[in-house]
């Protein structure tokens, strides 16, 4: 019995010891962030169709077929949603002013601008207000195609433009 007290004895001991030896401070990081609820987009996937353009239209550097209006509409944005942002992704053409043509015709591009005019190009952003009444937001845009060196070929135009939104 003694030598079972005195080998608990030091069993204890050595648990206390070991404990003292092993013991740390933790911490515990918490990450996370408020957001505004997204509108339901309404416009979901849209098609621009530029009609046949002639290629003694697009001989020389700089020129454009007519602008065709496109509208992204967005709805059911929630209380307290002011703004939305949204941002313009696609395959660059080499002059990076514009979407490249990925359908058969060559020296052709094409342009994305917002309502005024202002170019939109690859990477770049539009902000619309979300109108109070309604809790809808319209991004209008126009989109022609356009030749930077001239000398357009015939063939098939085709460009894809992708819009991710952002809610404020």
């Amino acid at each position: 019995m003694h030598t079972r007290k005195r080998s608990l004895l030091a069993g204890g001991l050595l648990m206390m010891v070991l404990a003292k030896a092993y013991a740390a401070d933790a911490t515990i990081t918490i990450n996370g962030k408020v957001v505004a609820k997204p509108c339901t987009v309404s416009t979901v996937s849209t098609t621009v169709d530029l009609g046949d353009l002639y290629t003694f239209n697009l001989l020389s550097a700089g020129a454009f077929s007519e602008w065709k209006s496109v509208t992204l509409s967005l709805t059911n944005c929630p209380v307290g949603t002011s703004k939305v942002t949204a941002t313009f992704s696609g395959t660059a053409d080499s002059s990076r002013s514009y979407y490249a043509n990925q359908g058969a015709a060559r020296n052709i591009a094409l342009q994305l601008a917002d309502s005024s005019g202002v170019n939109l190009p690859n990477g770049s952003t539009r902000v619309v207000t979300v109108n109070d009444a309604s809790k809808a937001a319209n991004v209008v845009l126009q989109v022609r195609a356009i030749t930077p060196n001239g000398n357009v070929t015939q063939g098939s135009i085709q460009s894809l433009i992708n819009v991710t939104y952002t809610y404020s």
